[in-house]
């Protein structure tokens, strides 16, 4: 009987990860005028104008889709992912680690979201300032969360975490004492 070396094992290893992790690739599929995720049918989906955006995300001339699923009120005419090249993601909570899609913030003409949660931000004057801090008019967020009391006309981000408004210090979107 012939002994397996060590490289060889290690290439069996690295073969049954391979193999075992293709099966949680999710991903669209376009057949026969008809599209899948996941292996399973989108029902309403347009084959023609249908567009993989990357990160679970994808749009056609009628819907946004999130994992498959219909991003319900989202104008897939305005709709952009921002951050194609993950630039803007950080490491606190951007992962999760059920699905692996990346969050962000984005938004269409009226909405604005962190990941695929809505956000109660007005997304005429929503901007990013940094490091997952964003605002609107009246609202400033951290990762998607309102950041309670503080001043939106006044905020900015000061690098490392720390951002300030007129009244109050923050660090990592909580109120410094």
């Amino acid at each position: 009987m012939k002994k397996i070396t060590t490289l060889q094992k290690s290439l069996m290893v690295i073969g049954f990860i391979g193999w075992s992790l293709s099966g949680f690739a999710q991903a669209y599929k376009i057949d026969r005028n008809k599209v899948f995720f996941d292996r399973e049918p989108i029902p309403h989906a347009d084959a023609r104008s249908f567009v993989d955006l990357g990160h679970g995300y994808a749009k056609d001339r009628n819907n946004v889709y999130h994992h498959g699923r219909i991003l319900e009120f989202v104008d897939p005419a305005t709709f952009r992912l921002k951050g194609r090249d993950n630039s803007h993601f950080h490491e606190e909570g951007d992962w999760h680690e059920h699905d692996r899609s990346p969050k962000g913030y984005y938004k269409t003409k009226f909405n604005v979201y962190y990941g695929d949660k809505k956000i109660d931000a007005m997304a005429s004057s929503f901007k990013e300032i940094g490091d997952g801090y964003a605002k609107d008019a009246f609202n400033v967020f951290y990762y998607g969360k309102k950041i309670d009391g503080a001043s939106a006309s006044t905020f900015k981000y000061t690098g490392d975490g720390y951002a300030q408004d007129a009244f109050n210090a923050y660090y990592r979107g909580r109120k410094l004492d």
